[in-house]
């Protein structure tokens, strides 16, 4: 397949069978989305007797739809809706496999297309994990994502991020290039996707340039943070709200 036939999409489809044993590999990576999880949950309103409306973009085969829904109800709370789209047919038929209790709907749609359709201010919360490198065109994701969130509603990016770090960028690449590509090769899974992945982090855009997409967007009480270990200054949670 020439670079100029290859699909992003088409990508996932053909990982989506191994692509939980593959996560699962990664030092923190469910614990990193339950802290992204959480910290969109901190920001959804308390209305008495009305779920609050979320969507999980870029949900992939569940992981992050998951940590939403233990985050909400590890606070003891009510019932949440929360929507999981992903542009990969084959990871979100994976999501499909697993339980889930009502008020979860998994949509195959890019997610641009998928925020366009939807009206001003109808969503409580929006996390995207993963996600906005992956993007084409990451300020209209942004800027829609800003125009569907209800005033106060907060937005979540969680997503590695290595430009502007000479120490992340040499350590991304050594854990790409001695474990993660190799390790797609022994469990089978897609290597040019996992190829695709050392690259669409290296060029993907500075964690300030990510509060400024936020910022350029309209949205407040913008900040972020990254997480201990290895992954310092390589993983990353950006959070803002919606003005009021």
């Amino acid at each position: 397949m020439s670079p100029r036939d290859w699909v992003l999409a088409d990508a996932f489809d053909r990982a989506a069978p191994t692509y939980d044993a593959m996560v699962a590999l990664s030092p923190g990576y469910h614990d990193q989305l339950r802290t992204a999880a959480d910290a969109l949950v901190e920001r959804l309103p308390r209305r008495t007797g009305v779920a609050p409306v979320v969507l999980d973009l870029g949900c992939g085969s569940g992981a992050s739809t998951r940590a939403l829904l233990d985050a909400w109800r590890d606070g003891g709370r009510g019932p949440l809706h929360v929507t999981g789209v992903d542009a990969s047919e084959g990871m979100v038929e994976q999501a499909r496999q697993k339980e889930w209790p009502d008020g979860v709907e998994l949509v195959v749609s890019d997610a641009v297309t998928y925020l366009r359709g939807l009206p001003d201010a109808s969503v409580d919360g929006v996390l995207g994990a993963y996600l906005l490198r992956n993007v084409p065109d990451r300020q209209a994701l942004v800027a829609e994502v800003a125009r569907v969130l209800r005033p106060t509603g907060g937005f979540v990016l969680h997503d590695y991020s290595v430009a502007g770090s000479r120490r992340a960028q040499a350590i991304w690449a050594a854990v790409c290039h001695g474990i993660i590509i190799p390790l797609a090769a022994v469990k089978r899974s897609d290597v040019p996707l996992h190829r695709y992945l050392y690259e669409s982090v290296r060029d993907f855009d500075s964690v300030d340039r990510m509060c400024g997409r936020l910022q350029e967007a309209g949205m407040t009480d913008v900040r972020h943070r990254s997480y201990p270990g290895w992954q310092d200054g390589l993983v990353h949670t950006v959070v803002g709200r919606r003005a009021a």
